[in-house]
């Protein structure tokens, strides 16, 4: 009973966001979407195809228990922002921040690259006036969930840890909008948030990879605009085990690549 009770509310919950974010946008590429399948991307926006295969049970939980780290790390950043407003009101409840002691953070910002038609929303960007200058530099960062296997990876003794090609290209995705609507961008971090112990570290991410995410949404325009693209392990798929995971199977139908 409870596990289907829960079921339903995420369920719910993710159609709500799917009507608030993306409902009359759905020929915009998610800048989530950024290194996967060429194919699911052409079936998401391009075609707008309806989703064949809907994540299971568990499937939804563990992107249920992702979101809700999220929005938890999120609000204690926003919780942050109201304590040192706080701290610097005077007698008459007038706010005085102390830029240069003080982090500002916004979180869950829309992003809208026009000519490259793809939108999205970044996690957190934080204005960071520590270093006492005028205007401060604008930091970027994507929070990501993983597994305890996946976290040892990316973090092994003596450095040296997997990459994520496409964690990569969402973050310099959400880069180029962030250096659009800031007018800068100073560095990009990952931000990642072990399930099983609670451990989070971050992992800096190049600036350079900004035009690479370009060069990346470019060629995915020039790609769907001569249609469907074929079958080619790298990009439709990345990696031949996506293929079980993709909402779109059925419709894609994919062959058993060797």
């Amino acid at each position: 009973m409870f596990e289907e009770i829960y079921h339903d509310y995420l369920n719910h919950k993710n159609e709500q966001n799917r009507k608030e974010r993306y409902e009359g946008n759905e020929s915009w590429y998610h800048a989530s979407g950024a290194g996967f399948c060429s194919r699911k991307l052409y079936y998401e926006s391009v075609e707008k195809a309806v989703p064949t295969n809907l994540p299971n049970k568990r499937s939804t939980r563990v992107m249920g228990l992702g979101t809700a780290i999220h929005s938890e790390i999120q609000s204690s950043l926003l919780y942050y922002n109201n304590i040192n407003k706080d701290n610097n009101k005077d007698n008459n409840n007038t706010v005085h921040i102390v830029k240069d002691t003080v982090h500002n953070f916004h979180t869950e910002g829309e992003i809208v690259l026009e000519d490259l038609n793809v939108r999205g929303y970044y996690d957190v960007v934080m204005e960071d006036f520590t270093d006492f200058n005028t205007e401060p530099y604008i930091r970027l960062y994507d929070v990501k969930t993983i597994s305890n296997f996946g976290y040892r990876k990316k973090f092994p003794r003596g450095g040296g840890g997997e990459v994520s090609r496409n964690h990569y290209l969402q973050l310099a995705t959400y880069g180029l909008g962030v250096m659009e609507k800031y007018g800068r961008l100073d560095s990009m971090d990952l931000l990642y948030y072990n399930k099983d112990d609670s451990r989070i570290k971050k992992q800096p991410v190049p600036i350079g990879h900004i035009n690479q995410a370009k060069m990346y949404w470019t060629s995915i325009n020039q790609e769907h605009s001569k249609g469907l693209p074929m079958f080619s392990i790298g990009t439709s798929p990345t990696k031949d085990w996506m293929c079980s995971y993709c909402q779109f199977l059925d419709h894609c139908n994919p062959p058993k690549f060797k």
